[in-house]
């Protein structure tokens, strides 16, 4: 148990330092469902999830009122309200790490050479070029780990999951993690096409 709190710590360590680059975001949904008709809702405790990663469960537990905090303030804004007791839809977050590996090439350094007659580079049966690779291409491979974070959306009725959104962002370690999750919640339920009239 120490181990898991101790990889967990740092793994939110990790999660609170910025993320760099761009951030990637998506949804998906079936459009044959008004998700109109969705009003009332309510969150599945973030120790539902299914993700076997025990390291990603710690954070999910960690990062819960951040993460609900401002995805409520979004599905207010849509007309959306919070209603724990008979909810018409539930939400579930996923957030955590993955491990990536990036690989980069260093640059081919190639030497000129003079052409010259038969017998030499540029004649019959020779290379024909002006230069020659000579070294250098190297493949290098380096950690771009990312971090992510998924909501779903599902009918309490049937069970039935009615829209999926994320966001994935490689980590870095120079800027504001609460900035860049308020950032992807933003980005991600503005893909959510529910627009109720706010009270």
């Amino acid at each position: 148990m120490k181990l898991i709190n101790l990889l967990a710590g740092i793994a939110l360590i990790i999660i609170l330092q910025s993320c760099s680059g761009g951030m990637n975001t998506f949804a998906d949904y079936d459009r044959n469902i008004n998700l109109n008709k969705y009003k009332s809702y309510a969150w599945l405790s973030p120790g539902d999830s299914l993700n076997p990663n025990p390291k990603n469960q710690q954070i999910e537990l960690m990062y819960s009122k951040a993460v609900m905090y401002a995805a409520n303030d979004n599905l207010k804004k849509k007309g959306m309200i919070l209603e724990p007791q008979n909810p018409d839809a539930v939400f579930k977050f996923n957030i955590g790490v993955e491990r990536k590996i990036a690989y980069s090439q260093s640059p081919t350094i190639s030497v000129g050479i003079a052409v010259g007659g038969p017998g030499y580079y540029g004649g019959p049966g020779y290379y024909g070029g002006v230069s020659v690779p000579v070294s250098g291409g190297n493949i290098k491979e380096s950690r771009a780990d990312e971090a992510f974070i998924y909501i779903q959306m599902f009918d309490t009725k049937s069970g039935a999951l009615l829209w999926t959104g994320g966001a994935r962002k490689t980590i870095d370690n120079s800027a504001d993690s609460q900035k860049n999750l308020k950032l992807a919640l933003n980005a991600i339920f503005a893909n959510l096409k529910i627009k109720h009239k706010v009270k």
